[in-house]
């Protein structure tokens, strides 16, 4: 296998013009040609295929620095480190690119990873049934995950586990994570004691040191070098505006996401003027886009979220902010309402799947979880802290409060009439213990009865998108005839086909599962064919 080589171009005459001004002010995919254009690759159905001799484009004009290697790693998160740290455990020269100024990504804030048949269980006695969790997934998917992407990761993710240990990632425990052990929920999440800043990045960053991998940060991968429908490589910009060519038998990208891309996000009909972004920087599609432009077929149109509530002027999630993420599965006695006051869905929906929040919520453009006082005061449950979100959510403007349901109606912009008889018609559901429009649970039935009325105005937190590269068993991406495109691999979050429209969250750390497996898989693919 081959060894990393590095020849710097002397001569950049005027790179300072054209690309390299462009770099350096943050718009270098425009130097290359192909910033994604709307609509070039979703079409109806399930997915986009576009082909490579219509959108490979031209190779840029002037070369600062030329490296060769077996592999490139293009993304230094949790799915890129797997990669790397496997690819050069195996004997392969390896260079790993990261847009960022550090690596991890947003493994940075994962707190844990899913595992059956690890030794931490076996140690603990833990058994754990595979085929049952698979079929659960299959199920929640209504089936349009892929089967046997979920049959190998499930039984690959005890080993992955050990083998994260002997890579020497910490891991404090086994637990559900948020499931109910009593309630039947398996013991499946390897948690970190300090999240994967602590525990993960580290010990594989300094892992594939050790090996030999070089990483380059700050470093932008632009365009797949594509020789005769072969990725053989990667065009890159840095920082400080220069231009790099990685040679390399093959390209596993990594990129995580898109969830900072604009245009993409509006193609899933988000604006990205309305959301929250939560997650860590740096998941802008370039990976997507660079894949799609070399042929592969996008699945974007079916992209999952990994999502959550937000309430402008109060904390989030991870600040513990009582009205982030949690109001959407705590309060299953409030009532939701669009923008015309009209309720628009069974409310205790969420107990199924948290990330099915953001589903219905996308139909609609606008958004209010309304509570009377009595539920307030249960939603609360004494908390000073919580109070004080209340109030700073209130003078924020999120937060609206009334002594009338016609007032609340008005303070949200909402027809009178229109919420006062959502409001009627719920307490009749509420008073006959049977909810004839949505069916909600009798149990979590409360009628809105008692003044001072809430209307919480939450907005979408996205922290990333998952799925939308086409790919097989060994993570090859696909061309629009269901074949591997030869050297390229696409993993993590991009390259995932176990979640479609929604992550099922229900099996706690199932994405960092996959981010590890799919690192793994394509570098052992890949390092096979060096």
């Amino acid at each position: 296998m081959g060894t990393i080589t590095n020849e710097a171009r002397i001569d950049r005459r005027s790179f300072l013009t054209g690309a390299g001004l462009l770099a350096s002010v943050g718009l270098a995919g425009m130097a290359w040609g192909c910033a994604p254009q709307a609509g070039s690759d979703s079409n109806s159905g399930n997915s986009a295929t576009t082909d490579t001799a219509q959108t490979q484009t031209e190779p840029p004009a002037q070369i600062d620095e030329t490296l060769d290697c077996d592999i490139v790693v293009v993304g230094a998160g949790g799915s890129g480190l797997a990669a790397v740290v496997q690819a050069s455990e195996l004997g392969a020269s390896v260079v790993c690119i990261e847009s960022q100024n550090g690596p991890g990504g947003n493994l940075n804030g994962v707190e844990g990873c899913f595992g059956i048949g690890s030794k931490m269980q076996t140690e603990l006695g833990i058994n754990v049934d595979p085929g049952a969790t698979i079929r659960s997934e299959l199920t929640a998917s209504q089936f349009r995950a892929s089967g046997l992407g979920y049959v190998d990761l499930v039984h690959a993710s005890g080993e992955n586990i050990n083998w994260l240990i002997e890579q020497g990632v910490q891991f404090e425990g086994v637990d559900a994570d948020k499931g109910d052990p009593a309630k039947g929920d398996p013991l499946v999440f390897h948690r970190f004691a300090n999240r994967g800043t602590g525990d993960y990045v580290p010990p594989m960053v300094a892992k594939a040191e050790a090996n030999g991998v070089e990483f380059r940060y700050q470093t932008k991968g632009e365009q797949l070098i594509v020789d005769n429908d072969v990725v053989a490589g990667v065009y890159a910009s840095t920082s400080d505006g220069m231009t790099l060519q990685i040679n390399a038998k093959s390209v596993i990208i990594a990129t995580g996401g898109f969830a900072d891309n604009a245009e993409y996000m509006a193609e899933m009909s988000i604006d990205v003027e309305q959301i929250h972004k939560g997650g860590y920087p740096g998941h802008d599609g370039d990976g997507h886009r660079m894949a799609v432009n070399a042929g592969a077929v996008s699945t974007l149109n079916s992209t999952a979220l990994l999502a959550a509530f937000y309430v402008n002027g109060t904390p989030g999630y991870y600040e513990n902010g009582v009205f982030a993420f949690l109001i959407g599965v705590a309060a299953p006695y409030s009532i939701w309402v669009n923008e015309n006051g009209e309720r628009y869905v069974n409310e205790d929906f969420t107990g199924a799947n948290i990330m099915l929040m953001s589903l219905p919520y996308r139909q609609n453009k606008n958004n209010f979880i309304i509570m009377d006082q009595p539920m307030m005061d249960i939603y609360l449950n004494g908390s000073a802290e919580g109070q004080k979100q209340l109030e700073d959510g209130i003078a924020e403007g999120s937060i609206f409060v009334a002594d009338s349901i016609d007032a609340l109606a008005q303070a949200i912009g909402a027809e009178a009439a229109t919420l006062a008889n959502t409001v009627e018609r719920y307490n009749g559901f509420a008073a006959a213990g049977s909810d004839q429009d949505f069916g909600k649970s009798p149990e979590v039935l409360m009628p809105l009865a008692q003044a001072p009325y809430y209307a919480i105005n939450p907005i979408l937190e996205i922290n990333t998108t998952i799925g939308s590269i086409k790919t097989d068993r060994n993570f090859h991406a696909l061309n629009s005839k269901d074949t591997p495109i030869e050297g390229l691999y696409v993993v993590g979050v991009e390259g995932a086909m176990l979640w479609s429209n929604v992550y099922t969250i229900n099996v706690p750390g199932g994405c960092n599962a996959n981010n590890v497996n799919s690192g793994r898989v394509a570098a052992r693919d890949a390092v096979s064919k060096l």
